[in-house]
């Protein structure tokens, strides 16, 4: 049996197949991006969480927000080998990887995530050929629901949003500045935090001030992660997934 996990900032999606890709379970966990969860953290979500309807499993494929870099992608293999026993070493990759093999699978093209967190890479059909550094919320990730609720949440804080605006927003979510400060700068997960505001941002997306948010912010995603691959010729097909991207 394989066991396949696709985690973002938000949430992490696990699917037990057998060889023929038949599913036998699923479940859904908390995001487990090594950013911003310990190895400890991470070891304890798939004991308590993942491990209880896992029975033989022979392989594991981890497609994580964060887990490009080697060393965060070390760290979850490590937590989950240390919980779950597999026949053959676990195979953890970012979530990039996972997004371009599900949506575009022999094809060559772009693959770009939009969700909780922002990205893409230039696919051959086989591997990633190159890709755009993702710097996190605070220096890109433009269109993910993280910056453009962080958007939001300045413009309410500022006080540059229509008092109708503001009013609906302190009734649907109970809290005022001090709250939303407290959980962006002393509180965990303050991505999580942000992006949570994001059904209410899409709820206002004909309001000029959300709809000057959302096209800045798509602008800026094209710009950046789209448009800068180099020696681009001919047609490329562009595909997304994501929270965001289904939005």
């Amino acid at each position: 049996m394989i066991l396949i996990a696709d985690s973002g900032s938000t949430k992490t999606e696990w699917r037990l197949v057998d060889e023929g890709g038949n599913r036998l379970a699923s479940v859904v966990t908390e995001g487990l991006n090594p950013y911003f969860l310990s190895e400890e953290d991470i070891a304890a979500v798939a004991e308590q969480k993942v491990l209880p309807f896992v029975g033989n499993v022979e392989k594991i494929f981890f497609y994580g927000a964060g887990c490009g870099a080697p060393i965060k992608a070390t760290q979850v293999s490590n937590a989950l080998s240390s919980v779950i026993t597999t026949r053959f070493p676990i195979e953890v990759s970012g979530d990039i990887l996972g997004a371009a093999r599900s949506l575009l699978q022999n094809e060559p093209g772009i693959a770009c995530i939009l969700g909780t967190g922002a990205n893409s890479c230039l696919y051959d059909g086989t591997q990633i050929t190159h890709i755009m550094p993702s710097l996190g919320y605070m220096f890109s990730d433009w269109g993910s629901g993280t910056v453009m609720c962080k958007d939001l949440i300045a413009l309410l804080l500022q006080e540059k949003l229509p008092s109708n605006l503001v009013e609906e927003f302190h009734a649907t979510y109970r809290m005022g500045r001090p709250e939303i400060l407290d959980n962006i700068y002393n509180k965990p997960l303050p991505n999580r935090f942000l992006a949570s505001f994001t059904p209410f941002l899409l709820k206002h997306a004909e309001i000029e001030e959300c709809k000057a948010i959302i096209l800045s912010n798509f602008m800026k995603f094209f710009t950046y992660y789209v448009k800068r691959y180099p020696r681009l010729t001919g047609s490329y097909k562009v595909s997304f997934v994501g929270s965001i991207a289904y939005s």
